[in-house]
């Protein structure tokens, strides 16, 4: 066994929920808010349901439930059809680690372990001690690797810390737990295809398809399938197939903060990096008009222009997944609209000639000093200059949900409503909203589905 699967695998057998402090209880609970909002707000999305019209087919003699429904399923089934609709609307947390390279949305790992936990019979205890698991065991690995760089893409750090967190919550020993991540690493490398250019319904499932297969690979080995040994540091393993070795740094508990504490929350439903230059367009729309427009640069730091600003089709959206992650478009329908709601992503308003116009006089440009400051700190700056040779400039740093610009409960309770409020009657969603944050005082999860239930749904 390698050095890197022994670490994580000592840490995730043998945490414990008396291990974690009240500030990461708390914390998890507030990522379970923010995942079953986004889940219910995108119940009757398309691509959402043929997946869960898929998951339906399938049944376990241990079944786990799809999110708005009482209908069982297989739990490797239930884990992707859950968090797949938790990540569809790109409204779901995120991570940034260390060395500044974007981490997967960690709660695309809820999705596995809801169905891990639901469907061992197990209380709400050990699902928050699961995530709690999974999103230390990713965090990091996002702290320490820098994927996109060789053009991996990060599924496969889903894969990864589900099957921490799984096998936690099914409690596998030490030995169990390194066979679990031998699977659930090498199996998994995925490629950053899956974001560039014109994006896919992929782009949203690819997330949940790694936490699919690590919940799959804690299954394998709590059953005795061993997994590679050295899936980490080996001869042809994760670090030498990535170019990118490295040592872990301390786990959360005793003074070190659990990962799950620095969560990245969604203020504004785009990519994360985008959050504070739509912000700031929602700003420059209050100072200038539309139609004075001649040039709008807008300075960020480095890495997001290289990986995702400068894609040609970043200018001319075709899909509801291209237009979610193309800075010019939310810039423009900001700008256009004020504001970004799920409008913004229906072909009325991506093929719309006044912000297609509008996008093409934007371009990005790095500023040094915001690349050193990333991702401790985001900042971006807008210099406008209008057909009159006036430059209007707006900056801004940190958008609403960044750990130092963070969301309260109650910025999280009003997101967590206004995303439900279509599908779950009102006294319904409160009564959901107070059961998840007591999620840890339920002795049984089909309570937390009963209540999950959106209208006129079997």
């Amino acid at each position: 066994m390698d050095n890197t699967t022994a670490q994580f695998s000592r840490f995730a057998a043998n945490l414990r929920y008396t291990d974690l402090t009240p500030q990461a209880i708390h914390a998890v609970k507030r990522c379970v808010v923010d995942a079953v909002g986004c889940a219910l707000g995108a119940f009757n999305a398309e691509p959402v349901k043929a997946v869960r019209a898929l998951a339906a087919r399938m049944s376990s003699t241990m079944p786990a439930t799809i999110i708005g429904t009482q209908q069982k399923t297989s739990p490797e089934w239930a884990a992707f059809a859950n968090g797949s609709m938790v990540r569809y609307s790109d409204f779901s947390d995120d991570y940034f680690g260390g060395n500044g390279d974007t981490g997967p949305h960690p709660s695309d790992n809820i999705g596995g372990l809801l169905a891990a936990a639901e469907s061992s019979g197990l209380d709400g205890k050990s699902l928050v001690l699961g995530i709690a698991t999974a999103y230390e065991v990713c965090g990091l690995l996002v702290d320490h690797t820098a994927l996109r760089v060789g053009g991996w893409d990060h599924p496969v750090m889903h894969a990864i810390s589900t099957a921490a967190g799984a096998g936690n919550i099914m409690g596998l020993t030490e030995d169990q737990m390194a066979h679990a991540l031998g699977l659930a690493v090498v199996a998994n490398i995925s490629l950053f295809e899956t974001r560039i250019g014109h994006i896919s319904n992929w782009k949203g499932f690819a997330g949940p398809n790694g936490s699919r297969n690590g919940l799959f690979a804690a299954l394998l080995a709590k059953e005795g399938i061993t997994g590679p040994p050295a899936p980490f540091e080996g001869r042809a393993g994760f670090m030498k197939q990535l170019a990118n070795p490295f040592k872990l740094a301390a786990f959360g508990g005793g003074n070190t903060p659990y990962k799950v504490e620095g969560t990245f929350f969604k203020y504004i439903p785009c990519r994360y990096e985008m959050q504070l230059p739509v912000w700031i367009a929602l700003q420059a729309r209050e100072q200038v008009k539309i139609e004075d427009i001649e040039d709008i640069c807008v300075f960020l730091e480095k890495r997001t222009i290289d990986t995702r600003a400068q894609h040609p089709e970043r200018w001319n959206p075709t899909s509801r997944e291209t237009a979610d992650h193309s800075g010019p478009y939310l810039i423009g329908a900001a700008l256009v609209d004020g504001g970004i709601t799920e409008k913004t992503f229906t072909p009325e308003r991506f093929r719309d000639p006044t912000i297609l116009d509008l996008i093409l006089k934007i371009r990005f440009e790095e500023d040094p000093k915001y690349t050193a400051a990333f991702p401790r700190t985001f900042e971006c700056r807008f210099d406008i200059t209008l057909k009159s040779g006036k430059v209007v400039t707006v900056c801004q740093q940190n958008p609403k949900g960044h750990p130092a610009n963070p969301m309260s409960d109650q910025d999280l309770e009003a997101k967590f409503l206004k995303q439900i409020d279509t599908v779950v009657a009102p006294q319904q969603a409160r009564k959901l909203l107070d059961q998840l944050w007591d999620i840890e005082r339920l002795n049984d999860l089909r309570v937390l589905f009963s209540s999950m239930k959106v209208r006129d749904q079997a």
